[in-house]
């Protein structure tokens, strides 16, 4: 196994043929062993059919001039078209059957590329490379060509070439050994010019992903009905359609210098294959017309050396192809195969702690993303006590959701410890430890499925209903709910169902919080989930889920630093540091960096309230003068009523 630079960033691994080969052999074996028997019967098959359509003209020829009857010409032309019919049914049978099998090859190797994505270490998925692993591995067990199913293609043309190779070669050599080592030597010249066009793919394929992922991204886009308001309000548009061109002229460029490169080699090749066959069709028309062979003989070798050509070709052909396939299944195997270093089978189970909440502790913590150049956070010392409510504010890019994400496992520190329970994080099985936090992160993933399996995150034979409409009620979202024919059982989203429940970014927030509740976990993170909502609507939600956490720990995170008032403590972080440190009043009476903050946000909304209550006093007066107009104008009316009545 050598290895060679696949990405700019790390040394992969690039496995040879043999081994890839013994790879998808092994998957196979997995999946549907008797597949590889489907395939050698074809290839069987394969073989069959050409031999016996080269020796039909000779027989026939030997037993017209041998006088035999007409009766025993025909008996012997209907046996060997029978068996070539026969054998067609049975090939394409095969075709049939081998392609139903190779799309379940795909679904098997689908199911494994997904799998490794939703299981692998969450800093797996923040690396580039690895991203771009992911999308080369989709698209190498995607559709009914993919690379993996080629796979079975390319090894039934190989052994059918290699078998139809050395039948044809124990034909040839009785004529000519030289004639056949010309054959063999014409033909390997026309592979290495081939194997050029491989490795030019091999050098140049990276540039072709990059075009083909941006032109993907921007469509994927252009049916994203939540970009679809951006991309109309800002004009979008004209800007997304010039970097689609801007990537479309690129992807052309690469595909006409493709074309360019396999024209030429394709002219040579073409060159020596006319060479080969003026050769060898001379040398037997030399031995006809010196009588060194008969008519019969004659026919027989000329298309055992068409048949043979081309048998070497095939062989020679599907290597070239196999070495293009091979790159794909090494571009999947680095992903199946990408290092996981968060213990899994083995670690520390939580099952016995999941009751209530235990001591976190950061020492020492620091954590540097990949390929950046300062820390995001460093040296943070913090302890979170049991069914403590803690508050982590802060401007953007602080560090505030690097932190969450330390607490929560998904990343490991590269400096420091990450302490639960006195027990190293790294220590736990992770799936396990996950358990521990029900978390609400600013970005959400949510499944079109029924509210209930939102709320439940599972599927609907194990659903507590009423526990969902419990959480639905704490979350502020039940009035919602109950509104709509199927309530809880509404499904979400229109990408799916047409009848499918929509809702305001406001209200996904308070979903999200519903689900957070029904898992019920011993700690609970917030981190920004009410941005889409007012203040106000924040500051009480804030508050009901102080009031529902009380017996867990918790850690709320937002801009809004009013909304954080009832947490036991505040943390302030600023350029990656913990800074400040205490409850709200302490830290405003510290008239630090934090009661700047809080002093610039609390002007914002004086001023705003103050416009509204002077709003407020010019309308009641504008009201109190409207009504006295009328007041008086109505008692003008009535004295006249009456001074009429009088008179």
């Amino acid at each position: 196994m050598k290895t060679k630079k696949l990405s700019n960033e790390l040394n992969a691994k690039e496995y040879s043929i043999t081994k890839n080969i013994l790879f998808c052999l092994k998957n196979t074996l997995e999946c549907y062993p008797l597949l590889l028997l489907w395939c050698g019967l074809a290839v069987v098959v394969n073989v069959m059919l050409p031999v016996l359509a080269i020796f039909l003209p000779k027989v026939v020829i030997e037993k017209i001039t041998n006088g035999s009857s007409v009766e025993e010409l025909i008996i012997t032309t209907l046996v060997f078209m029978l068996s070539t019919a026969v054998l067609l049914g049975v090939k394409r049978f095969f075709e049939k059957y081998i392609s139903f099998q190779k799309f379940r090859m795909n679904t098997f190797y689908t199911c494994k590329v997904a799998n490794k994505g939703l299981t692998t270490d969450y800093c797996n998925q923040e690396k580039e490379y690895f991203r771009k692993l992911q999308t080369e591995s989709f698209g190498c067990c995607n559709g009914h060509y993919s690379p993996l199913t080629q796979i079975y293609d390319i090894g039934i043309a190989l052994l059918s070439n290699a078998l139809g190779f050395l039948v044809y070669f124990g034909i040839l050599v009785k004529l000519n050994i030289f004639v056949v080592l010309f054959l063999i030597a014409t033909t390997i010249v026309s592979y290495f010019l081939n194997k050029r066009i491989v490795q030019w793919l091999t050098d140049n394929n990276r540039e072709k992903i990059g075009y083909e992922q941006r032109t993907n991204y921007i469509n994927d886009v252009s049916g994203d009905i939540w970009s679809a308001k951006d991309i109309r309000l800002y004009n979008m548009s004209i800007w997304f359609e010039k970097i689609y061109h801007s990537n479309m002229k690129g992807l052309a460029s690469w595909y006409r210098r493709f074309t360019a490169k396999v024209f030429k080699v394709s002219a040579v090749d073409s060159i020596l294959s006319l060479l080969r066959e003026c050769v060898a069709y001379a040398y037997l028309l030399y031995l006809v017309l010196s009588s060194k062979i008969g008519v019969a003989d004659f026919v027989l070798y000329f298309g055992v050396i068409t048949g043979f050509s081309m048998w070497l070709g095939g062989i020679l052909g599907q290597v070239n192809t196999l070495n293009r396939i091979n790159l794909a299944v090494n571009y999947l195997r680095n992903y199946l195969e990408y290092p996981e270093h968060y213990t899994r089978d083995g670690g520390i189970e939580t099952n016995n702690i999941m009751e209530c909440p235990k001591t976190i502790e950061l020492k020492n913590v620091s954590y540097r993303y990949e390929g950046a150049e300062h820390d995001t956070l460093q040296h943070i010392n913090l302890t979170i006590n049991p069914m403590e409510h803690l508050a982590i504010v802060g401007l953007n890019g602080a560090g505030k959701t690097t932190l969450v994400k330390l607490i929560c496992g998904l990343i490991d520190p590269t400096e420091g410890v990450v302490l639960y329970d006195g027990i190293d994080v790294k220590e736990y099985n992770r799936r396990s430890y996950y358990r521990l936090f029900s978390v609400v992160f600013q970005q959400f993933s949510i499944m079109p499925v029924t509210i209930e399996e939102i709320v439940a995150e599972t599927v609907t034979e194990c659903i507590d209903s009423k526990r969902v409409e419990l959480c639905l009620h704490q979350a502020g979202l039940w009035d919602k709910i109950s509104y709509l024919t199927k309530g809880t059982k509404s499904e979400f989203g229109k990408a799916i169902y047409d009848d499918g429940v929509e809702f305001s970014g406001g209200e996904i927030q308070k979903l999200l919080l519903a689900r957070a509740l029904y898992k019920s976990a011993p700690v609970m993170i917030l981190d920004e989930p009410t941005a889409a909502l007012d203040p106000i609507a924040e500051s009480r939600l804030y508050e009901t889920y102080n009031q529902i956490m009380q017996e867990y720990s918790s850690v709320f995170i937002s801009h809004r630093l009013a909304s954080t008032r009832f947490c036991n403590r505040i943390l302030l972080i600023d350029n990656g540091k913990l800074i400040e440190e205490g409850t709200h009043e302490s830290l405003l009476s510290q008239k630090g960096i934090y009661y700047d903050l809080f002093e610039t946000q609390a002007k914002y909304y004086r001023e705003h309230q103050s416009d509204e209550v002077d709003l407020d006093y010019k309308e009641n007066v504008n009201y109190k003068e409207s009504s006295n107009c009328k007041e008086n104008s109505n008692s003008k009316q009535n004295s006249n009523g009456e001074g009429a009545m009088q008179e």
